[in-house]
C-alpha cells in the first residue's frame, strides 16, 4: 500500500511535489505522483527527475473540462484497483482527485494560494482535512465551506519550497544572454476559469517590449509561439525550462501576476504584475520586495527603459529577507504525517 499519492496539474503543482517528496521519503514514506498531461506539467516532473503516472489531460472548452474530470476520476480508480489505496492524497485543487479521494475515503491534504480560482474552491473545500496557506490570506478560505479549525496558515509564500533548494544547472544555450539586456515575459493563463478582465493588449505589449530589449517569451500554451512567430527580439525556449535557471540573465520580470512574478521578486529581480494583484503580491510588496502592479501598455514600457538604463541599480539583494519567510514544505508535511500514524 502507498502512503502517500500526490496529484499534479500544473507546472507549480510539480514543483511543489518537487520540494515535497525529499521531506516524505526522508521519513521513510512511500510515494506515488499522479500527473495531467497539460501545460508543461509532465514535462517539469521529467526535467526535475520525479517519476510519475500520467493520468487524465486538460479540456479546453466548459463541455471538454467537465467531461476529462470525469474520466481522470475513472482512471484513478482503476489505478487504485491495481496498486492499492493510498493512506492520504496531497494536492494543489484539482477536483478529480479530491473526489476520488472523497469517494474511497481518502484523507486529503489541499494546498493552495489561489482562492480566485473561486469555481474549484467551492468544489474541493467542503470536502478536504486540511487547506494549509499562505498567512497573507487569512482564513478567508472559510467561506468555501471549509472549517477554520481545518486551515493551517505559514507565514510565507509557496515558491520558497524550492528556491531554498540547490540550483539545478543552467542550459549553456542561456549564456548567450549574459551580455544582453533581457526581460522575462509571462502571459495570463486565458484558458483558466478564472481568468477575466484584462486590461493590457498582451501581444501590443510585447512588441513594444521587443523594441527595447531581448523579450524571452515563456508560452503557457503551443499557440502562443505562432502568434509570436514574426516578432524580431522575442526567443521562446526550445525546450521546457525552471524559471529559476532563466532568472540570472533577466532585467525585468513582467507577467500575469502568478508563480514567475513572485519567483523574481523573491530574487530581487523588479517584477512587474499586468494582471492579478492577490494577497500574496501584496504580502510581498509590504515586505519590499520589488514587485508592482501596472495595467497600462505605456506605463509598463516607460518603466522597462528606465530599469534597463542601470538594471543593478534596480536588483536587490533578497537573501536576508528570504531566510525571515516560511517554506510551506514542512507545515504540509506535518498535515500529511496526521493520517499516516
Amino acid at each position: 500500500m502507498v502512503d502517500v499519492w500526490l496529484d499534479a496539474v500544473t507546472p507549480k503543482d510539480s514543483l511543489l511535489i518537487y520540494a515535497l517528496l525529499p521531506a516524505l521519503k526522508e521519513k521513510g514514506y512511500d510515494t506515488i505522483v499522479t500527473a495531467k498531461k497539460q501545460t508543461q506539467t509532465t514535462e517539469i516532473l521529467e526535467l526535475l527527475n520525479v517519476p510519475y503516472t500520467c493520468v487524465g489531460r486538460y479540456g479546453e472548452t466548459l463541455r471538454d473540462k467537465l467531461v476529462e474530470e470525469q474520466k481522470r476520476t475513472l482512471e484513478f480508480v482503476r489505478l487504485f484497483d491495481k496498486v492499492g489505496l493510498p493512506n492520504v492524497l496531497w494536492t494543489h485543487g484539482d477536483v478529480s482527485a479530491i473526489r476520488t479521494a472523497f469517494g474511497l475515503q481518502i484523507p486529503i491534504v489541499y494546498s493552495n494560494d489561489t482562492p480566485h480560482a473561486v469555481h474549484v474552491a467551492k468544489l474541493v473545500c467542503p470536502l478536504v482535512d486540511w487547506l494549509v496557506a499562505p498567512i497573507s490570506f487569512g482564513r478567508s478560505w472559510s467561506k468555501f465551506g471549509i472549517p477554520k479549525s481545518k486551515i493551517l496558515l505559514y507565514d510565507g509564500v509557496e515558491e520558497l519550497a524550492w528556491l531554498m533548494k540547490p540550483v539545478m544547472k543552467k542550459p549553456e544555450f542561456l549564456e548567450e544572454f549574459e551580455k544582453k539586456q533581457v526581460i522575462l515575459f509571462r502571459n495570463v493563463e486565458y484558458k483558466a476559469s478564472y481568468c477575466k478582465d484584462v486590461k493590457v493588449d498582451v501581444w501590443k505589449l510585447v512588441r513594444k517590449l521587443s523594441q527595447i530589449a531581448t523579450v524571452i517569451y515563456l508560452p503557457r500554451y503551443e499557440e502562443e509561439k505562432e502568434k509570436l512567430k514574426d516578432l524580431n527580439n522575442v526567443w521562446i525556449p526550445p525546450r521546457p525550462l525552471l524559471t529559476f535557471q532563466i532568472l540570472p540573465y533577466v532585467d525585468i520580470v513582467i507577467g500575469s501576476g502568478g508563480t514567475i512574478c513572485r519567483e523574481a521578486a523573491l530574487l530581487g529581480i523588479p517584477t512587474v504584475n499586468f494582471h492579478f494583484w492577490d494577497a500574496v503580491a501584496k504580502y510581498l510588496r509590504k515586505k519590499e520586495f520589488p514587485i508592482k502592479l501596472l495595467r497600462d501598455t505605456q506605463k509598463i514600457v516607460r518603466l522597462a527603459e528606465k530599469i534597463l538604463k542601470n538594471p543593478k541599480k534596480y536588483k536587490k539583494n533578497t537573501a536576508d529577507k528570504l531566510h525571515l519567510l516560511e517554506s510551506p514544505v514542512m507545515p504540509t508535511v506535518r498535515c500529511i504525517e496526521e493520517f499516516l500514524k
